[in-house]
């Protein structure tokens, strides 16, 4: 038999009648406990439950702590970066204080960040870069495939997501 003032919610709990381990939910209003068990409340008698003891002790603090200061006074790995770097044209995601400007105020803000952006990336050296421009009409695509072939470090474009973006190799 267990006191059910003394337990807490969440403690694990036996019914001794099934053997069945749930969790402790609280009292009813007729003063049984509700066990959680399989995502079910099952009412209970306190005299048919029992307090189950965690199978697992406390894990020693004092060997976890000296374990992971072997792990950060030991050698540094060095770990290979995978970068990805992307820019998303599309004016909601860019500037979306200026989705109700004219269109050529957009584009023109869109030109001037894709341009920010390759020229930060080939100072920052990265191998390759994607920039979305969205399918649409194909204006932007165009501007877009025009102002890289501004810069000398490009050396490949392909399209990407069915012509809505353009993967370029620096």
């Amino acid at each position: 038999m267990v006191d059910l003032k003394g337990l807490w919610i969440g403690d694990k709990v036996r019914m001794t009648t099934s053997g069945r381990v749930g969790t402790y939910e609280g009292v009813s209003a007729d003063g049984r406990a509700r066990v959680k068990v399989d995502g079910k409340i099952i009412l209970c008698s306190a005299v048919n439950l029992e307090l189950q003891i965690e199978s697992e002790p406390f894990p020693d603090i004092h060997a976890y702590l000296a374990e992971q200061e072997k792990k950060e006074s030991g050698p540094v790995k060095k770990v290979a970066v995978k970068f990805d770097h992307t820019l998303d044209l599309h004016i909601d995601k860019l500037a979306p204080h200026l989705e109700n400007e004219i269109p050529g105020r957009i584009l023109e803000y869109q030109l001037q960040r894709s341009r920010e952006f390759i020229r930060q990336s080939i100072d920052r050296g990265y191998p390759h870069i994607t920039i979305i421009h969205g399918k649409g009409e194909g204006v932007l695509r165009e501007a877009i495939l025009h102002q890289l072939k501004d810069f000398n470090q490009v050396r490949f474009t392909f399209s990407k997501n069915g012509g809505g973006a353009v993967e370029v190799w620096l």
